[in-house]
């Protein structure tokens, strides 16, 4: 029992996390090579049987779900909850819980705008995280699983569906954001809380950026979301030519 305390409360922290240390290149690694593979083999995970497509997105749906609930729950058991860390409002989390209810209820539509978000959100916190232990820590799973797996779980289901994204959802998906970042707002700067980083950037993005210091938040904010998201253009037309035929 007292490992397992150990292992959600993280007193005494064993395998401490280094940034771009040896276990974080290896989880960036990780995703890598896993969104290179699902590309390469987009054709073939695209006629996949819609049996098999059906299991796979579902067994990834149920380790994202476990993932939450323990999430959720675990603070509450191990007397460790802090309303201004273990709220499920981060931008992550929300994508998160939207993709694994469009999969579950076939939801094609919501499906387009989590594919944006699963890359909007992850890709800053895979390559920036605010970890302070690796594998004797739950926290490093749980991050692990609603970010690198979360990514590799909506790029998947991007080829396995093969449903079409417009720049009419790019759109959208900027309007939600947004809309979530103006709710949250008033309450990070009431409570003191920081979900979505929208009262300010992570003290370790700032001392590797210190020009965005001086910079409000949400502003940084936007502007990551607009360079991925014409990153990621640029990959929709190419699939959007690739479905036309």
């Amino acid at each position: 029992m007292k490992f397992i305390t150990e292992f959600f409360r993280n007193d005494h922290p064993y395998i401490p996390f280094k940034e771009f240390g040896f276990i974080h290149l290896l989880c960036i690694f990780s995703v890598i090579l896993t969104l290179i593979v699902i590309y390469l083999k987009r054709n073939k995970i695209s006629t996949l049987n819609e049996t098999t497509k059906r299991k796979i997105l579902i067994f990834l749906v149920i380790i994202m779900l476990i993932n939450m609930i323990i999430y959720n729950i675990a603070p509450h058991i191990f007397n460790y909850f802090d309303y201004k860390i273990h709220l499920p409002f981060q931008l992550c989390f929300i994508a998160g819980y939207l993709f694994m209810i469009a999969i579950l209820l076939k939801k094609e539509n919501l499906l387009k705008i989590t594919f944006l978000l699963s890359f909007i959100g992850p890709i800053p916190a895979i390559l920036w995280p605010t970890l302070t232990s690796t594998f004797d820590n739950f926290n490093f799973w749980k991050y692990f699983i609603s970010h690198h797996l979360f990514i590799c779980a909506s790029f998947f289901s991007y080829y396995a569906l093969n449903y079409k994204i417009t720049k009419k959802h790019i759109f959208i998906t900027f309007i939600f954001v947004n809309i979530l970042i103006l709710i949250m707002m008033p309450f990070n700067y009431k409570y003191n809380m920081n979900y979505i980083y929208s009262k300010e950037i992570p003290q370790n993005i700032i001392t590797m950026f210190p020009f965005i210091k001086n910079i409000p938040a949400f502003i940084v904010i936007e502007l990551t979301g607009i360079i991925i998201a014409i990153f990621l253009w640029l990959l929709i037309k190419n699939r959007n030519k690739e479905l036309q035929k």
